[in-house]
């Protein structure tokens, strides 16, 4: 068979290369020791050696930070941390799975998804092993089943159209995926957004929880609900009509919800920090709040005036 339509005995491109995927980074190093000739199939392979080993590897540094740092040996003060540390682990691990799922998908279907930056390592370690490559042009515009090749300066520019498109879409799941954290935390676990402190007494060993969300937050939950849902739904409609035009409007009218949401935390400040057991964070905690507040309501200025740009230029455009 011919390059562009074997992967290996038996197996279509297409086939061959959704197997490269298949068991995450592992099934994408057998296919490269198997030394396949199909390029197409090669690339896959690498890319997906590439993609999931750095995501496999990010989500054990990340499991052994958040276990660091619940070791009893702090005492339960950096507990913080070690949620942050988890959170991270679990929006990795659920990133980590959708894009799986995209790319077995849209290789299956004879499309090509070059992921950003992760696509570009691929092409450069194929080139410093001396293991030959599809064409860059080719594998961001064409499908697997080859086809005439049209002017170089329209594949380039294909190509990073192409690249943009799945940037959009990956940003949207992570947006997805916080925000439904954030509905969850927020409305059923607000009083886990605290201070922990572990203690000893009598050789009994306990963890105390100093919550920092006041009976306030009730008044801000019916904006911030609105707004994370909202977001979800934005971003469900912007994966199936993928449209920059939209995104932006999009873009525009969450960062208005998101500067309404910061503006009513800071009125309403539904934060009590005078249970906390250490003098230092009782004095400085409600500056640093008031700091990183005062931060978000203007970089949701700035995002709205840079959105509202592009939105208008593209509107003008058409």
């Amino acid at each position: 068979m011919q390059e562009d339509k074997s992967g290996g005995p038996g197996l279509e491109t297409h086939v061959a290369s959704t197997l490269a995927y298949l068991a995450w980074w592992v099934s994408g190093l057998i296919v490269l020791l198997l030394k396949t000739d199909n390029r197409v199939v090669r690339f896959h392979a690498m890319q997906s050696l590439v993609v999931f080993g750095a995501a496999h590897l990010l989500i054990i540094v990340l499991s052994t930070l958040a276990s660091i740092f619940s070791f009893g040996v702090w005492q339960g003060a950096l507990l913080p941390v070690s949620l942050v540390f988890t959170i991270l682990w679990a929006l990795v691990l659920a990133f980590s799975i959708v894009l799986w799922i995209l790319l077995m998908v849209k290789t299956y279907q004879k499309e090509q998804i070059l992921v950003p930056l992760a696509g570009d390592v691929a092409f450069w370690l194929l080139g410093k092993f001396n293991m030959q490559a599809p064409e860059r042009e080719a594998m961001a515009f064409h499908g697997l089943t080859g086809g005439e090749v049209p002017k170089r300066e329209q594949e380039r520019h294909h190509s990073q159209l192409e690249d943009s498109r799945l940037g959009r879409s990956i940003g949207s799941i992570a947006v997805i995926v916080w925000c439904t954290f954030l509905f969850i935390v927020f409305n059923f676990f607000p009083d886990y957004i605290a201070f922990y402190q572990s203690t000893t007494e009598r050789g009994v060993s306990q963890l105390l929880r100093y919550p920092i969300l006041t009976a306030e937050l009730a008044r801000v939950l019916p904006l911030l609900n609105l707004t994370l849902g909202l977001a979800v739904l934005g971003h469900v409609f912007a994966l199936v009509w993928n449209r920059l035009l939209f995104r932006e409007f999009l873009e525009v009218a969450l960062h208005i919800l998101g500067l309404m949401v910061a503006v009513m935390f800071l009125w309403v400040f539904p934060f009590d920090f005078s249970d906390l057991p250490v003098a230092g964070l009782r004095t400085a905690m409600p500056t640093v709040v008031l700091i990183i507040l005062i931060l978000v309501i203007v970089g949701n200025v700035i995002e709205i005036i840079v959105h509202l740009v592009r939105f208008l230029r593209g509107l003008v455009a058409r």
